[in-house]
């Protein structure tokens, strides 16, 4: 059992040292808007200018200038805490320049660019142009996530209870069934429809799944020693969830 718990630490340790590198990495930019460009060629170069109350226009500093590799194509900007107008510098393949509408800034807003008729406007929390089938793919797409999320969960915490000797191993899927997948849904909805307080969401969540998972394996496991299956639900979450955020690195 020693050996097996010194393995399972010396395998976390492994996971957890790509975030403890990046700790101290500069904080992104709270601040952004989504532009749906629509009805321009691909290859065209997209700017958005922000300004603040001078009225001073600058571009994106951040990520500057983008080129639109597919239409239509779903462009993400960043924007300063003091900017509060927007608008869009469009250079086309052939090097004609042209400027949208100015808009104010709505903060985690989404704006659609029509090329066609050179006219930016604000969509923040509009589901009129949504259509039927772009609803059931924002379903289909979630519903992976969240899979995928449990999935993965459930094949490394059950890696972790065979090294803890935790049988049978079927209590460790009913108690993901009970705590993951809810846990999911609310995150990603809250992630996908505001994109504020996910890590904060996240933080909350994962101490009150720790609990219940805890107090869930006690009373399923109960001829094993209480602090046993607290390391357990430690270590199994902790492993989670560090390989979690290291799949999310990777790829993205």
């Amino acid at each position: 059992m020693k050996k097996r718990i010194f393995m399972l630490l010396l395998a976390l340790c492994v996971l957890l040292i790509p975030q403890f590198a990046s700790a101290n990495a500069p904080a992104p930019d709270p601040f952004g808007v989504k532009i749906d460009c629509r009805s321009i060629e691909v290859g065209t170069s997209v700017v958005a200018m922000f300004a603040g109350e001078d009225g001073v226009f600058e571009p994106d500093a951040i990520y500057g200038e983008r080129k639109v590799s597919r239409v239509p194509s779903d462009e993400y900007f960043h924007f300063s805490q003091g900017d509060t107008q927007l608008y869009l510098k469009v250079t086309a393949p052939d090097g004609t320049v042209r400027e949208s509408n100015v808009l104010p800034i709505t903060p985690n807003g989404v704006y659609r660019y029509d090329g066609a008729t050179n006219t930016l406007t604000d969509r923040t929390g509009s589901f009129a142009e949504s259509g039927l089938a772009s609803i059931l793919l924002f379903v289909g797409i979630l519903l992976l996530e969240i899979a995928a999320a449990f999935a993965l969960t459930v094949l490394i915490e059950l890696l972790v209870g065979l090294c803890f000797g935790m049988k049978p191993l079927r209590y460790i899927v009913l108690a993901n069934l009970i705590t993951n997948i809810p846990m999911n849904i609310v995150l990603l909805l809250i992630s996908t429809l505001s994109g504020f307080g996910y890590w904060f969401a996240l933080t909350v969540f994962e101490a009150i799944v720790l609990l219940i998972e805890f107090f869930f394996w006690r009373r399923k496991y109960a001829s094993r020693k209480t602090w046993v299956v607290l390391l357990f639900t430690v270590a199994a979450n902790a492993a989670s969830l560090a390989a979690g955020v290291l799949l999310i690195r990777l790829l993205f």
